[in-house]
């Protein structure tokens, strides 16, 4: 569809009229140049963010502290990474340190509760009918993220591994995504599959989650300026399907 720069359009979304704002038309063939026209060159791989993005819990870290009562203890480590004063290495491990001894059967029947976007599996089931590769990335944890990409179909998964011992939680946590890595990890996947950067499409509601400007950005539903601002495309309707004509 053609887009209208500057300001909103409408569009039929599936269930409802809704508005789409487009930023930064420029970057998609416009005079500035960048990167090639969406409506030419098509995706070949879309990498998902999933807390915020794919479920509408924003901290899969927070929601689980908030089950298991440990939220009082654990803010101070969230103060002092959001100050700046640790690293996410070391706050993840710290959170971890509060779940030790928890059955994993209790983690995974809170995790149940969790519901995905409106219109996540049909994105999915659309991107897997035109042979479209698709990972989930998150800084959030393994355990949800395999079993999304399990329900969903998606080709990847990565996350942070919490460690298990005979059922428990060992308190322990294997952090392989941080908030600042996330480009690094979209380089080395593409690089394997032989999957050019131009052909990778990036969906998450944060800045970090869209920070290689090689690829196409998909904003949906932001939580900071920086993903508004950064992205090829901002999608602010709930069903995420609307972000269909942006990759297909």
């Amino acid at each position: 569809m053609d887009t209208c720069p500057g300001g909103p359009r409408d569009i039929q979304n599936p269930s409802r009229n809704s508005v789409i704002w487009v930023s930064n038309p420029t970057r998609n063939g416009g005079p500035e140049g960048g990167r090639l026209d969406h409506r030419l060159h098509r995706p070949r791989m879309v990498v998902f963010d999933l807390d915020g993005t794919l479920t509408p819990v924003d901290s899969l870290w927070r929601y689980l502290h908030d089950a298991f009562g440990t939220w009082d203890r654990a803010k101070d480590a969230a103060r002092m990474y959001g100050k700046g004063e640790i690293s996410y290495k070391t706050w993840a491990e710290t959170d971890a340190h509060y779940w030790a001894g928890a059955p994993l059967s209790r983690m995974e029947s809170i995790l149940e509760k969790i519901p995905y976007r409106e219109g996540v599996r049909e994105v999915f089931n659309e991107l897997r009918k035109r042979e479209v590769r698709t990972v989930i990335l998150s800084a959030g944890l393994s355990i949800l993220a395999e079993k999304a990409a399990k329900e969903l179909g998606a080709d990847f998964s990565i996350a942070n591994e919490l460690r298990t011992d005979e059922g428990r939680l060992t308190g322990e946590v294997i952090v392989k995504v941080a908030v600042n890595n996330k480009q690094e990890i979209i380089e080395r996947l593409a690089s394997r599959l032989n999957v050019p950067l131009q052909d990778v499409a990036l969906v998450g509601d944060r800045g970090f989650d869209l920070a290689n400007e090689q690829c196409l950005k998909i904003a949906y539903k932001p939580k900071d300026e920086v993903a508004r601002r950064e992205a090829d495309f901002v999608v602010e309707v709930e069903d995420m399907r609307a972000i269909l004509q942006y990759l297909i």
